[in-house]
């Protein structure tokens, strides 16, 4: 749980322009699995374009059914926080039959838990027809059996071909460089992202298959023994962009943090409201002008950042070609009000829009309290797609986005390993925290600073 909250904290709530894939072992990771399928299904429900959950092999029943000690505990932490219901533990396994077992990003990716196939030319037709509304099978006798029990269970290995796995045991396979290389050929998918195992460095994620293969470990600290960094992908509009990493605090430190920032938070508005109550009785008409001014605020840049397309859905509004109509209406109407208007970043159109805003729609007050300076980053960050992968990571170590995609016009990820691609493409490490103190000095003058 505390890496999905960390996660959320780091990137973003789900949100239209900020979408999370987690791909599968969500349940069995901890004592609060249910507290996160909890947390998923209601974004799901809200807003279900901002959500999506892949299954993995822990998503069964004989899994959840072992003790923590031995890898389960999913449904004996079920039927410990809700002993009045045996039957929630079997509605827990309906909704993981009718979890996908992969997706499709684009044409970059394919997304899946385990890994690929020990059956020769899977599409994914094959895939998108596997029958996984049932649980993994115990015994291999058909082609759809092979197909769904290595979507959940398949490793990769070094060297080409197939073999049995040596860790798993049973019916587990690895798959070789050769299988991802044809997988992807075969099927127009530039890469292959998958979880399922903890990275041998001990890192969030590893690059195996000539920079073909992905694995992405967002479980920092698995186990609560194993001190590794948990990982994120993230995707923006041109592909892959960033590996991160992170590694997330016990719960009860987290919880402390909140209430800190809560606490500040408070303190921040409090002093405000001081600040507004000494203008006294003389000052009311100037109190009722600033609370407009911020209203007006508020509503222009939920105009600007925001539409709603023809089914009257929320969706982000294309930045780039707003502000190439604000640099237009500078060139063409020098001296006016649309350029000046269009000089701070907010088009004639815009304030036009304002007065039909659904009210209802309005920016959070930590929304309106961005500076206009501040719009362009804020942006970038809402049209960033962060896809998490399971078995669930912040990130204090960057990918360079550059490098990312100079390699993707290569035809890959990255370089075979970390250490080539710091040699080969450059790689850049950063350490960078957001400043807020910028937006909070803005709130506490209680205004937007929309001059600025």
């Amino acid at each position: 749980l505390q890496d999905v909250l960390w996660i959320f904290q780091e990137h973003g709530l789900p949100a239209p322009g900020n979408a999370y894939l987690f791909n599968g072992d969500i349940a069995d990771r901890g004592k609060n699995a249910t507290e996160i399928f909890l947390l998923l299904l209601m974004y799901k429900l809200a807003a279900p374009e901002t959500m999506y959950m892949n299954r993995g092999n822990h998503e069964q029943r004989d899994l959840n059914e072992r003790p923590f000690a031995n890898g389960g505990g999913f449904a004996w932490e079920v039927r410990g926080k809700y002993p009045h219901d045996e039957r929630l533990i079997d509605l827990f396994q309906r909704f993981f039959m009718l979890m996908p077992v992969a997706s499709i990003v684009g044409s970059w990716a394919l997304v899946i838990h385990g890994g690929l196939f020990r059956e020769n030319d899977v599409t994914l037709e094959d895939i998108k027809h596997i029958n996984s509304r049932r649980q993994p099978p115990t015994q291999l006798e058909t082609r759809d059996d092979k197909l769904l029990f290595d979507a959940l269970w398949a490793d990769p290995h070094e060297g080409d071909g197939l073999i049995p796995s040596g860790n798993r045991g049973g019916y587990s396979i690895q798959f070789g460089r050769d299988v991802t290389k044809a997988f992807c050929a075969r099927n127009k998918v530039q890469s292959v992202i998958r979880s399922h195992q903890l990275p041998r460095q001990m890192r969030g994620y590893e690059i195996q298959h000539d920079a073909m293969l992905l694995t992405i470990f967002s479980a920092s600290n698995y186990g609560g023994v194993c001190r590794n960094r948990g990982g994120v992908l993230v995707f923006d509009e041109k592909g892959p962009a960033e590996v991160k990493e992170f590694y997330a605090p016990p719960l009860d430190v987290f919880r402390q943090m909140c209430e800190e920032q809560l606490l500040a938070d408070v303190k921040e508005g409090l002093a405000c409201w001081l600040q507004l109550s000494r203008l006294g009785p003389d000052g009311r008409l100037k109190r009722q002008e600033m609370r407009e001014r911020k209203r007006l605020a508020g509503d222009k840049w939920f105009a600007l950042l925001y539409s709603y397309d023809s089914r009257d859905r929320l969706v982000r509004s294309d930045l780039a070609a707003i502000m190439a109509e604000a640099a237009d209406q500078v060139a063409s109407e020098p001296g006016s009000n649309a350029a000046s208007n269009a000089a701070s970043g907010v088009p004639s159109r815009v304030a036009s829009n304002v007065a039909s805003t659904n009210p209802s729609h309005r920016p959070s007050h930590t929304d309106a309290s961005f500076t206009t300076s501040h719009v362009a980053s804020a942006r970038r960050t809402s049209s960033t797609a962060v896809l998490s992968m399971a078995p669930l990571f912040s990130a204090r170590r960057s990918v360079s986005t550059e490098m990312l995609h100079r390699s993707r016009r290569q035809g890959s990820f990255l370089a075979d390993s970390p250490a080539a691609a710091a040699n080969a493409l450059k790689l850049k490490v950063t350490r960078r925290t957001l400043n807020v103190a910028p937006l909070r000095a803005s709130r506490a003058e209680g205004s937007f600073r929309e001059e600025s």
